[in-house]
């Protein structure tokens, strides 16, 4: 059966770990995703990384 876009169905999910009562990493069709807050960023905010250095930028 291939799926068509507007199909729905029912994927089988792991919840690989849980937060505050939120699933904060769960598994789908062999993948992982993350739950991310909006304020959420990697890194060091203001500062750009180069080759392992740190430049202001």
């Amino acid at each position: 059966m291939t799926r068509k876009v507007g199909d729905t169905y029912r994927p089988i999910v792991h919840i690989l770990k849980v937060k505050n009562d939120r699933p904060t990493v769960i598994k789908v069709s062999g993948r992982e995703y993350i739950l991310r807050h909006k304020d959420q960023f990697r890194g060091r905010k203001g500062q750009k990384q180069i080759r392992g250095k740190r430049k202001n930028g």
